[in-house]
């Protein structure tokens, strides 16, 4: 881990308001990003000369700068594209937030330099808020209506959001902390909510994640132990048969029958029925099945001619119709895949210059990896890679931001060990042109040259002449 800096400029302290702040007011937080987002193009040394410098010279971000410079003009002619084709600008210009998203990256890590030990205390911060607050909210906040709805456009923008899965600082801990002894209680209360929450797409991401950490860790063996302790507390379920009420909105029950069922669904309705009554395994399958309809839409409408497999049905089409008869009465724009929703709004181009961004931004936190060993950056985003391919993320404002916010973070390092670097090859250029004896050699030849300038200066008497002693 980089030695800890205390150099924290406006622009940092910002950073890690924003950071802090996004935990308590959920979703509003896309508007502060938004502002924050605005700001940016005021003060060219966070983004522009940033981006300039990978644009321009041989640099480590020269690929991602490429990548989302191309990304974000195509998506700007997405935009004019679907006003052409009769799409609602308004709609159109909230799915271009999609291609703004990745320039925060560019401010964590103007931030993550200066302060490279933010991600660690970041995640310790989530920690034992959510020891406070979880509490908090199942007693006292959920019944507190406290809404911007009514003040900023979009839904849910209630200020206190429910707690959501615990896997992203559960794997935080695990690779920041080597005492994990210490946050017994906080990594207790986070693997109750990545149960409870029941998200089988978080589920797979963490599991995915666990095993990059413990693989460039060297401990898998941790990984496959934590794999036993949870098939053993399954079976304790099996057996007590313990059932919680579910969170509101997930549906079913916790229980381990219910979590099995849950997995179960996905892939085989009938075999979860075996753990599970009928009707919650037709909720837990629905959830599969709305979504495998949408894509389904989404696939044909794409292919109906070489214009839309290219280009999409552009910005703005409203692709809720293209669904079941639940997603064309609601107001979502996203097919929860980030590939059906690239694929759907940009058509193939769309969709090869997302892979493309996604590939540059996983180099840089394989090099940050190399050059620094911490893995939490590489091991968090892929799980978040994966779940984008089952849920609304990368493509949402109030996750998108905050996501690419701290990947700039987890690349801080990498920037600041380069700098250092730079900094140690000119030290030893001045030293190789001013040796160490420099100062002895510059007095003894200025003590010379004094010498010899006095003689110069002041001529010779003669001895006078005087009487003999």
């Amino acid at each position: 881990m980089p030695t800890k800096s205390h150099n924290t400029d406006n622009w940092t302290r910002l950073v890690i308001c924003f950071l802090w702040g996004s935990i308590l007011i959920g979703k509003a937080s896309a508007f502060v990003g938004l502002a924050i987002g605005v700001l940016l193009f005021l003060d060219p040394r966070v983004l522009l000369n940033r981006w300039y410098t990978a644009l321009t010279r041989r640099d480590p971000l020269s690929g991602f700068g490429w990548a989302l410079l191309i990304s974000l003009l195509y998506g700007i002619a997405q935009v004019i594209y679907g006003v052409l084709l009769g799409n609602s600008l308004f709609t159109a210009l909230q799915i271009l937030i999609f291609n703004i998203c990745p320039l925060y990256l560019f401010l964590g890590i103007w931030a993550g330099t200066r302060r490279p030990e933010i991600v660690r205390n970041y995640t310790r911060f989530v920690a034992w808020f959510c020891v406070i607050y979880t509490p908090l909210y199942f007693l006292f906040l959920n019944k507190v209506s406290l809404s911007l709805t009514g003040l900023l456009p979009g839904s849910d923008l209630g200020l206190f959001s429910r707690p959501g899965s615990g896997s992203g600082t559960l794997l935080g801990l695990f690779a920041f902390e080597p005492n994990l002894s210490r946050f017994w209680l906080p990594i207790a209360l986070l693997s109750f909510l990545t149960l409870a929450n029941q998200e089988r797409a978080d589920w797979l991401g963490f599991g995915l994640a666990l095993i990059i950490w413990g693989a460039a860790t060297r401990k898998l063996g941790r990984v496959f132990g934590m794999a036993g302790v949870v098939i053993a507390l399954l079976l304790i379920g099996f057996a007590a048969d313990v059932r919680l009420p579910a969170l509101p909105g997930r549906g079913g029950e916790i229980s381990a029958r219910e979590t099995v069922a849950r997995a179960l669904s996905a892939v085989s309705p009938e075999t979860a029925e075996g753990f599970s009554s009928s009707s919650n395994t037709r909720f837990y399958h629905g959830t599969v099945y709305w979504r495998t309809q949408w894509w389904a839409g989404i696939r044909q409408a794409v292919s109906e001619n070489y214009r839309t497999l290219i280009f999409g049905l552009g910005y703005g089409y409203p692709i809720k119709d293209l669904g079941g008869s639940a997603q064309k009465t609601g107001t979502t724009r996203s097919p929860h895949s980030i590939f059906y929703f690239a694929l759907a709004y940009s058509g193939w181009i769309g969709v090869v210059l997302f892979f493309w961004l996604q590939f540059c931004l996983f180099r840089l936190l394989w090099q940050t990896y190399k050059a620094t060993g911490q893995i939490y950056g590489l091991a968090y985003y892929s799980a978040v890679f994966i779940g984008a391919f089952f849920g609304n993320f990368l493509e949402t404002p109030q996750a998108g931001i905050p996501t690419y916010l701290l990947m700039g973070l987890c690349l801080g390092p990498l920037f600041r060990e380069r700098q250092l670097r730079e900094q140690g090859a000119h030290r030893v250029s001045v030293q190789e042109a001013f040796p160490k004896n420099y100062g002895e050699v510059f007095e003894s030849a200025l003590s010379e040259t004094v010498i010899a300038a006095k003689s110069a200066a002041v001529p010779v008497r003669p001895p006078r002449r005087g009487r003999a002693e």
